[in-house]
């Protein structure tokens, strides 16, 4: 049996989810079933598209929203959006208790967190729920050192270069 792993990808750099997705399709090449649920994720639909190709192999789940940005939002947006996450936490939870996939993408889930919309206690219990041979992959601009110590693998992803006006 094969034994699952908490993948951290995390930073200001662009690629995390693109790092998360690849790791997801050779999952599905080596015959496991992925599912990725997207976390404040607004206006990115460009990887959903080519993914409907792998479904049923690899499933993307998307509760909140198309939204231009969240940079200046009203209180009855945030309690929008914090139902709209609210319900893509409890469907994770779902996903985990049922065990109904081997590898589990929790992208943009760390900033989640960081901007209040789930406690970082609610994420360690489902992480600690997780099935034995499931892989957990969460994204995100900044983690903790402590989400840090309950993940087996953590990566960094930073910019280093990109054309002005990028």
């Amino acid at each position: 049996m094969r034994k699952g792993s908490i993948f951290i990808y995390y930073g200001e750099g662009k690629g995390k989810t693109t790092l998360a997705i690849g790791q997801g399709i050779r999952a599905v090449g080596e015959g496991l079933g992925v599912i990725m649920i997207q976390f404040l994720d607004y206006n990115n639909t460009k990887e959903g598209t080519p993914l409907k190709m792998l479904e049923p192999d690899f499933r993307v789940f998307r509760f909140e929203k198309i939204r231009e940005s969240i940079a200046d939002i009203d209180e009855n947006t945030k309690k929008d959006i914090s139902s709209e996450i609210r319900n893509a936490f409890n469907f994770t939870r779902k996903i985990i208790e049922t065990g109904e996939c081997d590898v589990l993408i929790l992208d943009g889930i760390i900033d989640a967190v960081e901007n209040g919309y789930i406690d970082i206690e609610d994420l360690y219990e489902i992480i600690s729920r997780k099935k034995s041979y499931m892989d957990i992959i969460a994204t995100g601009n900044t983690v903790s050192d402590s989400l840090k110590e309950k993940s087996d693998y953590v990566y960094k992803i930073c910019k280093e270069k990109t054309p002005s006006g990028v």
